[in-house]
């Protein structure tokens, strides 16, 4: 990979560092933007329903479970 970057930069490292160090940062916020914060995300209602059913078994299992 690092071949790759240091080729799009013309061998200069510093620039391949700065555009790896981009990708990498783009990437992260790429992943933070789907990260859910307290809220269920689901596409479908369907999906919605499934996801808030096996929260709330798994909830209720570790509750009998003690």
């Amino acid at each position: 990979m690092e071949r790759a970057y240091l080729e799009a930069s013309g061998g200069d490292a510093r620039d391949a560092l700065r555009r790896a160090l981009g990708d990498a940062l783009q990437e992260i916020a790429a992943v933070d933007r789907q990260v859910s914060r307290g809220f269920v995300r689901a596409g479908k209602p369907a999906d919605l329903a499934r996801k808030l059913g096996r929260d709330r078994r798994d909830r209720q299992g570790q509750v009998t479970a003690v």
